[in-house]
């Protein structure tokens, strides 16, 4: 049987659980699958790819992010976490968030995702029905969910709205092959005890994640030991709203007994180091999870706090910080910081089938030049990766077996239309904060 796409004479780098890299090999695509890898495919094949002195690996996974956020890339930096929230963030949202902002925004951040090697990404916000029809139209592969607040929202008037919407969105979205819902309460301070329960109970009957920050400041969790007597992790315990199915995100504050929380209930972390630090929300115990047998996965969280997508950057930033931190550099091998970027992000979003080159694995694709002084020479791949590649070395991306970037071109969209509606829609938010 004739294959859709053969990628030809790659430096192929699978990130299976044996690590196999094959010097020299190729991979067949027919449809949304990989058919086969091996040192020479003979089949005839639709289109042809020549990855000579390119290396072709899994496309990296966002776990965590706010992607029409990039709208407000660079408007309030260099504030504390609570001003920068609440100043400026929530005011812009509440006057201009609307189905146009997140169609500009989600669809430049899609760009910004795909050049950047990104294939798949786990996102949190407003609108996400409009979210989810810019991913099918660019191609990217989102895990999106309607923010869920105990007060009212750019699309939502009652603390209700968004658990009806998300379970209409499921059945609208269900069986889509780029598109998959998720439950996000906000977080514990944002939610209310009815509202974490109900989100929880709507993932389970749906049997979709569930997604909400947790323990991202120190003044939180002071918070609510004042409040409660507990961390925001024994909370959610106590409220039964930690299970296999739950994403905790940034997790920056943690206790020993919160660690083991989190491992008992098989709860998945999704670490955003740069928005972390850009924020100076602390120093998240990241070594000490994946100790425990935590799994682990890297997001950028949004535009607003980091500044951009790339998660090149991340994983470099990962790396490097936590030896730093703990004075070892033996912590945070490079090889485990490109796994949390790719097989241990597939586990993070419950989805095996991404993050591998593997027969019968999703075709979720990208291949890297390295034919660049910055890359050269080369002796440890993922060192290589980690140190000193960068997103702009990303030169193709196929994502479900689609071809959706060639050369550095975005082959499903027009790239200068969107830059030009994001920068219009620039002056109205300009315009906001400076009458504000």
């Amino acid at each position: 049987m004739a294959a859709d796409i053969v990628i030809k004479n790659g430096l192929v780098l699978t990130m299976d659980c044996n690590y196999t890299l094959y010097e020299k090999a190729d991979v067949a695509i027919k449809g949304p699958r990989i058919t086969e890898i091996a040192p020479e495919i003979t089949t005839p094949a639709a289109r042809v790819i020549d990855a000579a002195g390119k290396l072709v690996m899994p496309g990296l996974i966002n776990t965590h992010t706010h992607a029409a956020m990039v709208m407000m890339r660079g408007l309030a930096d260099d504030l504390p976490l609570d001003i920068w929230w609440q100043k400026f963030i929530f005011p812009i949202e509440k006057k201009l968030l609307d189905p146009e902002f997140i169609r500009t925004g989600a669809a430049l951040a899609a760009i910004e995702m795909i050049r950047s090697g990104t294939t798949s990404f786990a996102d949190m916000y407003f609108f996400e029905d409009v979210a989810a029809e810019v991913c099918r139209q660019i191609g990217i592969r989102g895990f999106l969910g309607e923010c869920i607040l105990d007060f009212p929202s750019p699309d939502a008037k009652k603390a209700d709205d968004p658990l009806r919407l998300t379970e209409s969105l499921q059945a609208k979205w269900r069986g889509d092959p780029l598109i998959q819902l998720m439950v996000c309460p906000h977080a514990p301070y944002s939610c209310g005890e009815d509202n974490l329960k109900k989100a929880k109970a709507l993932a389970d009957k749906l049997n979709i994640q569930l997604q909400i920050h947790v323990a991202e400041t120190a003044g939180e969790v002071a918070e609510f030991r004042q409040k409660h007597h507990l961390s925001p992790v024994e909370f959610l315990d106590k409220l039964g709203c930690l299970g296999p199915n739950v994403i905790a995100v940034h997790c920056v504050h943690l206790s020993h007994n919160d660690i083991k929380l989190l491992q008992k209930h098989e709860v998945k972390v999704a670490h955003c180091q740069e928005s972390n630090m850009k924020l100076a929300a602390g120093n998240a115990p990241i070594v000490e999870l994946m100790d425990e047998g935590v799994t682990v996965g890297l997001g950028t969280d949004g535009a607003a706090s980091n500044n951009n997508l790339d998660m090149f950057d991340e994983m470099d930033s990962v790396a490097k910080y936590h030896k730093a931190v703990r004075s070892d550099p033996s912590v945070m091998e490079a090889r485990t910081v490109v796994k949390m970027a790719t097989a241990d992000g597939s586990a993070v979003l419950s989805r095996p089938d991404l993050g591998v080159l593997a027969t019968g694995k999703t075709a979720d694709i990208i291949l890297i030049d390295l034919n660049e002084p910055h890359l050269v020479p080369l002796y440890n791949i993922y060192s290589q990766l980690v140190y000193s590649a960068g997103g702009a070395d990303v030169d193709t991306v196929i994502i479900n077996g689609r071809l959706i970037m060639e050369n550095r071109r975005i082959l499903t969209m027009d790239e200068q239309e969107i830059f030009d509606r994001a920068k219009q829609l620039a002056k109205k938010i300009k315009g906001e904060v400076e009458h504000a």
